[in-house]
């Protein structure tokens, strides 16, 4: 797949990504959460030798599991080349759940499958929309699980997860460890090594150019966005990644993001600052029009360090953001975690979605990738489910996800989960800016880097 199949990659916006998490009544101190390790509940009946297993869990009856999706529509986005071609979420997991239920369904019962689609730029713009897209797919469904696919917001990621305790929530992109740890472990994220959580990168982030030789003899500044999510993967990953080398930071800005706004505030100061400081390299965390932005400051202010980026920035569509100073930018450092070639079970996934009318994509194509994704999410939760031995309920599916020592993914290595790792991305590789392709190159091959 291509480097730019990310699965939250978007835009125009992800500022929207990293944006102030949604709130709810229900996120209270009081509220209850699922502990995977709690079996004491002896109340649900006992499993049924000539039926179904017995199951415990709202959403699931003696005949059907519910599962809600929630998932974005960018074909405008994708046709004004602001977003990938991701496809059709809908159309893909209607064929996968067809696949499933044609063949015996998932422990004795069909899937049903109620979709919930976020059209255009309300998917990644409007955070009310998402919000209400997420109480559908909760409160109102009641399913077992919800499944979150490509270019949704964070803070839909934090309602559904965080906010509500009924559901199991199947991700596919970069979290913040508050995230899972408020989640009562009922956050998952897979399929694609853009899971890998967001302090795990962002710590291994300098040790990886410290081994390229990148970071030898620099003056070392940092420029990110001023958001929640931002603040905790710098100060909990890439400062503490910093300071295991002895690496001393020189100057910090943090742009001020107005909310709801697809750009930032002060790039010119934050490049003064760098300036005043003597950085020479800086790790650049804010993401898309954000970054391209302070990219273009730097340049028309003369001001040319060597850059070091990670997320959706390194990925083919963000890259053509920085077209404009793609001269100051070239030779930028990038993590990149979308590896090129799909693996077999992503190849068998876009075989089930094509087959029950999802639209046929290249391989190696964006939509291919997002396919095989999309289709993975759903049949990892319906193998944890299958492995449950006697009654199924919440907390025994998440142990059984969380017994998933590794996990299959859309491309490059096999990731894992663990019963403290629910983000199953676990390899990176480096990339370099080229102003002459205005993209990432792999280096080496995109040899895979284990991140610990």
């Amino acid at each position: 797949m291509l480097r730019s199949t990310r699965a939250a990659l978007v835009l125009l916006t992800v500022g929207c990504l990293f944006g102030a998490a949604c709130t709810s009544e229900t996120s209270d101190d009081d509220s209850e959460s699922v502990d995977a390790d709690d079996d004491s509940d002896t109340s649900a009946p006992a499993e049924d030798d000539d039926g179904p297993p017995a199951a415990d869990a709202e959403g699931i009856t003696d005949d059907t599991i519910k599962i809600s999706l929630i998932a974005s529509d960018l074909a405008q986005l994708s046709e004004q080349n602001l977003a990938p071609e991701i496809g059709d979420a809908q159309k893909t997991l209607e064929a996968v759940v067809a696949d499933i239920n044609a063949n015996g369904g998932v422990a004795g019962r069909q899937i049903e499958l109620v979709p919930h689609v976020i059209s255009g730029t309300d998917a990644v713009l409007n955070p009310d929309v998402g919000r209400q897209a997420c109480v559908q797919a909760t409160e109102d469904d009641k399913p077992f699980a919800v499944i979150i696919t490509a270019a949704i917001t964070a803070e839909t990621i934090e309602c559904a997860a965080v906010d509500h305790d009924n559901v199991i929530t199947m991700t596919m992109d970069s979290w913040p460890d508050s995230y899972y740890a408020e989640s009562g472990g009922r956050l998952f994220s897979a399929a694609t090594h853009t899971s890998v959580g967001r302090q795990r990168e962002y710590r291994a982030w300098p040790q990886i150019l410290d081994d390229a030789g990148a970071l030898e003899g620099k003056t070392v500044g940092i420029i990110r966005m001023d958001t929640p999510e931002q603040e905790e993967a710098v100060e909990e990953g890439l400062k503490p990644g910093l300071a295991d080398l002895g690496v001393e930071i020189a100057a910090e800005s943090a742009l001020p993001c107005p909310e709801g706004t697809q750009t930032c505030e002060q790039h010119d100061v934050a490049i003064q600052r760098m300036r005043d400081a003597g950085v020479d390299f800086v790790f650049l965390t804010a993401q898309t029009l954000v970054g391209s932005a302070t990219v273009e400051a730097a340049a028309n202010l003369g001001f040319d360090p060597e850059w070091a980026t990670i997320g959706n920035n390194v990925t083919d569509t963000v890259s053509r953001f920085y077209v404009n100073a793609k001269d100051n930018y070239n030779g930028a450092w990038g993590i990149d975690t979308v590896f090129p070639e799909p693996t077999a079970e992503a190849d068998t996934c876009n075989e089930i979605a094509v087959a029950g009318g999802a639209e046929a994509f290249p391989s190696g194509s964006d939509g291919y990738g997002y396919t095989g994704v999309t289709c993975m999410q759903l049949q990892m939760l319906v193998a944890a489910i299958e492995a449950v031995e006697g009654t199924i309920t919440q907390a025994a599916v998440i142990e059984a996800l969380e017994a998933m020592s590794e996990v299959p993914m859309a491309a490059g290595p096999t990731g894992s989960f663990g019963p403290d790792k629910h983000d199953a991305g676990d390899w990176v590789f480096l990339s370099r800016y080229d102003a002459a392709a205005e993209e990432f190159v792999p280096v080496d091959n995109a040899t895979p880097i284990p991140v610990n």
